[in-house]
């Protein structure tokens, strides 16, 4: 699966930026939060996937310094 398939899984159509406490969140479908965290670091930005919950997503979350608007503008690219 490549990254733009990601954005194609049923029940995610759009990827958002949460901001929570110190850091941002993506939701991924179940794991795909790998795909999204190397999509990123080729973006320059450090990311990390939560260990699966067992829930139907996974989450990537990336250090607040990095600017949301930035990380949204990356994620609404690959939808492309």
């Amino acid at each position: 699966m490549t990254i733009r398939q990601i954005y194609k899984h049923p029940g995610l159509t759009n990827y958002r930026v949460y901001t929570v406490g110190d850091r941002h969140i993506v939701h991924t479908p179940s794991g795909r939060g790998e795909e999204l965290r190397v999509h990123l670091h080729l973006h320059r930005i450090d990311a990390t996937v939560s260990p699966p919950s067992g829930g139907s997503y996974d989450r990537v979350e990336v250090p607040r310094e990095v600017d949301s608007q930035a990380l949204q503008a990356i994620l609404d690219q690959c939808k492309r």
